[in-house]
Formats: C-alpha cells, sequence, structure tokens
C-alpha cells in the first residue's frame, strides 16, 4: 500500500536563476518544477537528518 505524505504549504524567495534552472528542466523532463524542487529539498532533509 502506498501511503500519502504529511505536507504542508509555504511560500519561499528563491532565486530568479534557481527558478529558471527547474522551469527549464521541467520543460526537459515533464516534471512540474515544483515537485522537482521539493524532490531537491526532501532529499537534502534526508540525506543530512540522519547524521
Amino acid at each position: 500500500m502506498i501511503t500519502k505524505e504529511d505536507n504542508s504549504k509555504v511560500t519561499i524567495l528563491l532565486s530568479k536563476k534557481s527558478i529558471s534552472f527547474f522551469k527549464a528542466q521541467s520543460k526537459k523532463s515533464g516534471v512540474p518544477y515544483q515537485s522537482m524542487i521539493k524532490k531537491v529539498l526532501d532529499l537534502y532533509a534526508d540525506r543530512f537528518a540522519h547524521k
């Protein structure tokens, strides 16, 4: 069974450079850019939460 993650909506200011990067990657891959940003943050948190 797949369980749904507990998510929270936030507002965050990001650089135009970062947003442009993720939007360009989104066009190439077809993955929504906000989902990409979420995945990067989740991976970072997982990596450093276990130290």
